[in-house]
């Protein structure tokens, strides 16, 4: 048992900055009707600060002087990214606390698809002996954790998600599932054109989502993540783990720098039922 774990996720799930904070907030709508997006992605590129929007739209993000020559990105599925230095933000903010995002047309790339007999068949990292159990140690909105899955054969269709749940302490589990396809070994462009918010409460076993009203198609490897999405209190969901599968990525807020390496080789029993 390596007791390193649950510490070193912990420091990685972590913002990676204690400086004297002003807190800005808002709220994020739609452009066009009006009515607020509930948990759009909102955080500085690359630096872990970042936060998520509530079931209202309403935000709050705590951001250091330091950062004013940063980007800060205001971003979701289906819509327009909003893209600001963070200087300007904050001045935004300040007179107008109200972000509106467009909707956008797909740009996900068309998958053609050949008349063929399709195989279904499991990819990931199906639950082995029980070597380590781990998860989200904080409760910084916007953290994701997730695995790249191997392809065997392309397009592949994914049909349905699935983790092995060691323990879940909260009344109600709820977090978003994502997608990516792969860029140098990190997740990179999101393969959803909708949100998939996941809620349960089951409190130990194998959690499935069904994928099918979704539409998901692979060309390539790709990564599979949880998202924190509300505020659930620390510590309280974890994962059983080993060392057998692919590594964990993670990132510590929204729109953060992706961490390859976060435990030593530490995997998620994490993987998806798919047609190929």
């Amino acid at each position: 048992m390596r007791n390193k774990i649950p510490i070193v996720l912990f420091l990685l799930l972590c913002s990676a900055f204690n400086y004297a904070q002003t807190t800005f907030s808002g709220t994020v709508k739609d452009k066009t009707s009006g009515e607020a997006l509930a948990y759009v992605n909102i955080g500085i590129v690359n630096k872990n600060v970042g936060t998520v929007t509530d079931a209202n739209g309403k935000f709050a993000l705590a951001i250091d002087s330091s950062f004013d020559g940063e980007t800060i990105r205001i971003s979701m599925v289906g819509y327009k990214a909003l893209v600001f230095p963070a200087a300007d933000f904050k001045k935004k903010i300040t007179t107008d606390p109200v972000l509106f995002l467009e909707r956008s047309t797909s740009n996900l790339k068309e998958v053609v698809i050949k008349k063929k007999k399709m195989t279904t068949g499991i990819l990931g990292n199906m639950p082995a002996r029980k070597t380590e159990s781990a998860g989200f140690v904080n409760n910084v909105l916007g953290n994701e954790i997730g695995v790249p899955i191997k392809l065997k054969k392309k397009p592949t269709y994914l049909k349905s998600f699935h983790a092995m749940i060691d323990f879940n302490r909260y009344r109600e589990l709820k977090f978003r599932l994502n997608f990516y396809d792969l860029k140098d070994g990190l997740p990179n462009n999101s393969l959803l054109s909708e949100n998939i918010i996941v809620t349960s409460t089951l409190k130990k076993g194998q959690l499935d989502v069904d994928l099918t009203p979704y539409n998901i198609w692979a060309e390539g490897d790709f990564f599979v993540s949880i998202e924190l999405i509300e505020g659930l209190g620390e510590g309280g969901l974890h994962f059983i783990a080993d060392y057998k599968g692919t590594p964990v990525i993670t990132r510590a807020a929204s729109q953060g720098k992706w961490n390859a390496d976060p435990a030593d080789g530490l995997s998620f029993a994490f993987w998806v039922t798919a047609a190929y």
